[in-house]
């Protein structure tokens, strides 16, 4: 009767090496298609929110504003002083219905301010929300600094809310309010009342509308720029821009109030016509500003 013969030692490092070789050459592949699935995943998540903005519009005959700013808040006792100002809700808010989130508007109450609203109209976080490559709608909430288990008091823009990847788009100068030095801005969203599409001279086509906004590794939901998106008492917590003096971040530890991504090279954005496209994070600023930019007669170059 034959014996069975046994792998040698050296047999055996063989074919763990071998397997090993194997493993490395299919791990990036994975990877790769990991995240190409993941990116997918946010570029339909933008799409959504881009056909939500259009439902908006076609049912109220504008976007909705950026934020709700200011509602008047009476701090007792009734002295001028105590006549204070503090924000609303977002455009995050405003376009749940379109977004089949209708139980979740239910819950707002729109009149008072996003400290006032009830914690399960806060802290609520919309899976379409959140892209993939970053993180997920299980990742938390807005914290108070670098500590979570500190409750702040209302006012603070780190007042536990739910999060959001995306941002709208304002005048390049960051702007969501006119002013003297600024009294008409050309962004696509600005504070109080929506913009038409009408208002969109330099075509839809042609305009940025939301984006992927930029949020440090290491400050998620935590600082001014990841405070909860719903939460209109600051412009960072919900838009960003996007111009020469805004341009889109390349580095993943940027705090600044721009857009960036965690795809390789790309920050995806959906214009106002609906469609979706990947700008490259090297584009030239200036052609960057231009796409802002819905009405300045500017022709854009080739980017």
């Amino acid at each position: 009767m034959l014996k069975r013969r046994a792998f040698t030692l050296i047999e055996l490092l063989v074919v763990i090496a071998i397997i090993s070789i194997l493993i490395g050459m299919l791990l990036p592949a994975v990877q790769k298609a990991r995240e190409a699935a993941a990116r997918m995943a946010c570029s339909n998540n933008l799409k959504q929110i881009g056909l939500a903005m259009h439902m908006h519009h076609n049912s109220f005959e504008r976007l909705p504003p950026s934020r709700v700013y200011p509602i008047l808040v009476i701090v007792p006792p009734v002295q001028p002083d105590n006549l204070v100002h503090e924000g609303g809700a977002t455009w995050a808010v405003f376009i749940l219905p379109n977004l089949e989130e209708e139980n979740f508007y239910r819950k707002w109450a729109l009149g008072n301010t996003y400290y006032d609203q009830s914690p399960d109209a806060r802290q609520y976080n919309v899976k379409g929300y959140f892209c993939p490559s970053r993180r997920s709608s299980k990742d938390g909430l807005s914290v108070f600094g670098d500590t979570p288990q500190i409750i702040p008091t209302k006012g603070y823009p780190h007042f536990p809310g739910g999060l959001s990847d995306y941002a709208v788009v304002l005048d390049p100068n960051g702007a969501d309010t006119p002013s003297q030095s600024n009294p008409t801005l050309n962004g696509s969203f600005q504070r109080e009342t929506g913009f038409r599409f009408v208002d969109f001279s330099d075509g839809l086509t042609n305009t940025l509308l939301v984006g992927e906004k930029q949020v440090a590794k290491s400050k998620h939901g935590v600082g001014w720029t990841d405070c909860s998106t719903y939460n209109g008492n600051y412009g960072q917590c919900s838009s960003r821009a996007a111009s020469r003096l805004y341009p889109l971040t390349t580095n993943p530890n940027d705090t600044g109030w721009k857009f960036g991504s965690r795809h390789a090279g790309v920050v995806q954005f959906c214009f106002a016509d609906g469609g979706v496209r990947a700008l490259p994070e090297s584009i030239n600023p200036t052609i960057l500003e231009l796409l802002t930019t819905r009405n300045d007669g500017q022709v854009i170059p080739e980017y």
